[in-house]
């Protein structure tokens, strides 16, 4: 398995040497470069067989390029409106490498050999500071793979608060014992309806009382008689689930104290999931939209977004860690048994045994760019967004479909010649084969429109709304009437 210095070294200068070209030229590099046939590589690749004698680093690092990375999208350039996803800071670039190159498994916490907890509990602690949460909002809090894995955490620690508190069971320990929890909440996220599912809750158990499909406003009424029907029987509670952030409009739920006191009057467990709207707290010109987002029972975010560090960076934080201890740490090895400390130990706190140190990018991030730094590339997106929804709006065959709220614009094609009903797909491959900037397609209103969302610390008004603009005309002028 060793290799000689000189090998190991000349593939470590290549690397170094692609990280300073990227970050030098990422803003000039196409955005995407569509491969219209990619079924002969595909096959090709997946015929590979595992070679039966090894060969040169050097040799599987070009193979690697060539195959993979040379033609990869430059997701983390400035023009990737994506998915929601930011860029990678050069500090927490220098981070990640360093969390592989040590490789520590911070599963336990064990203060006489290392500080990487004490180090993940800091960094999640300093991002309450950037959102101006008190620390002691959130005794419990962990990094996750994402906000996928974290919304699954809320749903697993919020049955097991339900079960007790509703039926007096243990759900972690005997199963829901004929009881049905159900989920309230109003156009929750995919990754929260996956989480219901995977925690076992149902998805059929989902209702949504929301009054529109944006899910900002909820028919309260309605809340109140599911949960008040459910206090006066003995076979249902409920999790309710608030989401801070709309995925197409980057909207809020309103009503959040309002929502929290029917949760605490009828015995229900209020979840947030604010994957980017948690950051909104950050900015005085958009604080209020997130409004008493603390006051959730659990919440989670995601750090490879806004925060602009890389996949996979989950973040999720809780008022009671004594549930996650009930869910998360009832079994354990003898030799994963350390004692109490200071810190709750995060195999008994989440759901993974095996964890990198994902804490140390967004560690060297916050401290890198402090609170300041962040809040200007905050509303350096914001601003971007709400630049480019102006110009859509006034476009003449461009429609915008709702008001800039944060950083995700929401808008059609209305031209003519891409009225039909492959037309917005074909317009957004259109988009991407300009390799100017890239969008993504979602639907609103029961029809198909287009979504761009500001979330990269690289993206700067000067330099690349003119060019996200002749990207969508050049799209526009790609197919004539």
């Amino acid at each position: 398995m060793n290799i000689s210095r000189t090998e190991l070294q000349a593939a470590l200068e290549r690397v170094v040497q692609i990280a300073l070209d990227r970050n030098d030229h990422l803003p000039e590099l196409p955005v995407v470069q569509l491969n219209h046939n990619p079924d002969h590589a595909e096959t090709q690749l997946l015929a590979t067989r595992l070679p039966t004698t090894g060969q040169p680093l050097d040799k599987t690092f070009d193979q690697v390029f060539d195959s993979v990375l040379k033609d990869a999208p430059n997701a983390n350039g400035p023009r990737f409106f994506g998915l929601i996803t930011g860029g990678t800071t050069p500090a927490s670039i220098v981070g990640d490498f360093l969390a592989t190159l040590y490789d520590l498994n911070v599963c336990l916490h064990l203060p006489k050999e290392t500080n990487a907890v004490t180090i993940e509990q800091l960094a999640l602690d300093m991002v309450l500071d950037l959102c101006h949460i008190p620390r002691e909002a959130y005794p419990g809090k962990l990094l996750t793979t994402g906000a996928t894995a974290s919304n699954t955490m809320g749903m697993m620690i919020a049955r097991q608060w339900v079960g007790k508190k509703r039926f007096d069971i243990d759900i972690a320990e005997d199963g829901f014992c004929g009881k049905v929890i159900k989920v309230i909440g109003g156009r929750a996220h995919s990754s929260v309806i996956k989480a219901v599912g995977v925690a076992g809750l149902g998805r059929g158990n989902y209702i949504d009382v929301s009054l529109d499909q944006r899910g900002y406003k909820w028919d309260l009424d309605k809340m109140e008689t599911i949960l008040k029907a459910q206090m006066n029987g003995d076979s249902e509670g409920s999790i309710v689930v608030v989401g801070c952030g709309e995925i197409n409009t980057g909207g809020f739920t309103t009503d959040i104290d309002k929502i929290r006191a029917l949760c605490t009057r009828y015995d229900a467990w209020l979840h947030i999931d604010a994957a980017f709207g948690l950051y909104a707290r950050a900015m005085p010109s958009h604080a209020s939209l997130a409004a008493n987002i603390e006051l959730g029972d659990s919440m989670t975010s995601d750090g490879h977004k806004w925060l602009n560090v890389p996949y996979d960076c989950g973040l999720f934080y809780t008022k009671h860690i004594d549930m996650c201890s009930e869910v998360f740490g009832g079994a354990k090895s003898a030799y994963l048994d350390t004692g109490k400390t200071s810190i709750p130990q995060p195999l008994s706190v989440g759901i993974e045994n095996s964890r990198r140190f994902r804490a140390l990018p967004l560690y060297m991030s916050l401290l890198t760019y402090g609170a300041k730094g962040y809040q200007e590339v905050f509303e350096s997106n914001c601003n971007f967004a709400v630049r480019l929804g102006e110009w859509i709006d006034q476009h003449p065959d461009l429609e915008l479909l709702a008001p800039v709220y944060l950083h995700t614009v929401l808008f059609r094609v209305t031209a003519k010649s891409w009225s039909h009903p492959e037309g917005n797909d074909q317009f957004i491959e259109a988009i991407k084969d300009t390799e100017k900037v890239y969008v993504t397609k979602t639907v609103w209103d029961g029809q198909p429109a287009i979504r761009a969302a500001m979330s990269n610390w690289r993206t700067e008004l000067d330099r690349d709304l003119p060019i996200v603009q002749q990207g969508l005309e050049e799209a526009l002028q790609s197919r004539t009437a």
